[in-house]
């Protein structure tokens, strides 16, 4: 006899017709709809993930000083002021285009970063991928937060694997379309995603999500964050220092290994190594937090990151063995991002895109700011001497982490 399943996401009671995800995942946890928002992310970020790389190479085809290529980072972030807006308008409409649309306009904008003839434009393009990559992730991480049901560390985690992929691969392939057509010639790079937004578009179905939404009464997100605002500004404070810790290493290590002699091609291998090493961290450390608690993640990724990346930064000498460390580094700081995400899906699930925006606007605005004064640090000081002073940065978040909810605290505060 066919029967009917119904779940509760966010507090609201939801009825699953037999045979659909919702319905035969007895904790909630959608698979395919977490996969094929996973798959849009892995897209997106492939384009995104080519700063790194191209930091070196429009500041040798411009011949502009490391403090002002360092603009191309906030020029990317800035458009992530919007994202609380963006946050608020996918919530009472429908976060389906906001995916489907985004890899197209990454991916046109970022791949033509090589044919720009001024710094000015250069910027215009960054800014353009930011608007993308602020519209993108605020309804992608909502719509994962929904789909992990009681399992959402995993779902955040196997989400920021192919984000993270897309970082792995990302340094290769636009490395590899330089070499192969010039830095000019490296645009047709944006066919993939392009051909990305056309399957987004007809297999990202979120009806059922939107659906739920406007079955609910709306949520003023102010209230929320005044009742909650000791967890969430714990919460944000370990989010921004993770992303500062982790900026050095994800923007400026091409940059770095070129400087002390390295090829280009050691410095994309180096980057998506590191990139590699998150993806194993996220994963494991997303789940792992379902079971043992999201506050004891963040905890000793704290305490570990600091002694990790300054070990590296000291054994750094060309070789393949020495990589090794950083990708221990790697693997501890980026996996804190899944399991800080997901736990502010859990502390505000009556309005999930408008605290994935408000995340990951607070994160994107301070770690700009701050690329700005590395790269000023670096100049100044060297890029190494730079590298060091920011690597110890992780144990900052310790304070943060001790005011952080455990997951029956977490309850009480939602019910």
């Amino acid at each position: 006899m066919d029967t009917t399943t119904t779940t509760t996401t966010g507090g609201t009671a939801v009825t699953a017709e037999p045979g659909t995800a919702a319905a035969t995942a007895g904790d909630g946890f959608q698979a395919r709809k977490t996969f094929i928002v996973a798959a849009g992310h892995l897209s997106h970020d492939i384009y995104s993930s080519f700063l790194g790389v191209l930091i070196p190479a429009v500041q040798a085809k411009l011949g502009i000083s490391l403090a002002v290529v360092s603009l191309m980072i906030p020029a990317q972030q800035l458009p992530s002021v919007v994202q609380p807006a963006i946050g608020y308008v996918a919530d009472r409409t429908t976060r389906k285009w906001f995916v489907v649309a985004a890899p197209t306009v990454a991916a046109v904008s970022l791949s033509c970063v090589g044919l720009a003839p001024s710094v000015a434009v250069v910027l215009l393009l960054l800014m353009a991928s930011g608007l993308a990559s602020a519209a993108f992730h605020t309804a992608a991480i909502a719509l994962v937060g929904e789909y992990g049901g009681k399992r959402m560390g995993r779902a955040m985690s196997i989400f920021m694997a192919f984000g993270d992929s897309a970082r792995t691969i990302g340094p290769l392939l636009i490395t590899a379309a330089i070499a192969l057509f010039t830095l000019k010639g490296s645009a047709v790079v944006m066919v993939f995603g392009i051909a990305a937004s056309v399957v987004l578009f007809f297999t990202l179905d979120t009806r059922e999500s939107d659906a739920r939404r406007r079955a609910t009464d709306s949520v003023a997100f102010r209230p929320l964050l005044r009742a909650r605002r000791k967890a969430i500004t714990s919460l944000l404070g370990v989010y921004v220092i993770n992303g500062l810790v982790t900026l050095p290493f994800q923007y400026f290590l091409v940059k770095l290994l070129i400087t002390n002699g390295r090829s280009d091609w050691y410095g994309g291998i180096a980057l998506s190594l590191l990139s590699g090493a998150g993806i194993a961290g996220g994963l494991i450390a997303g789940s792992l937090s379902d079971r043992i608690g999201r506050k004891t993640i963040m905890t000793i990724a704290a305490v570990a990151s600091a002694p990790l990346f300054y070990l590296y930064l000291v054994l750094e000498n060309g070789s393949w063995q020495v990589l090794l460390v950083l990708m221990a580094a790697g693997f501890v700081a980026l996996s804190v991002r899944p399991v800080t995400l997901a736990m502010g899906q859990e502390l505000v699930p009556e309005a999930r895109s408008s605290m994935s925006g408000l995340m990951l606007a607070l994160s994107y605005i301070t770690t700009g700011v701050a690329s700005i004064g590395f790269g000023t640090l670096g100049d100044a000081v060297g890029i190494r001497e730079a590298f060091l002073i920011v690597a110890g940065v992780s144990l900052l978040a310790l304070p943060f982490v001790v005011f952080l909810p455990d997951s029956r605290e977490i309850r009480r505060l939602t019910a």
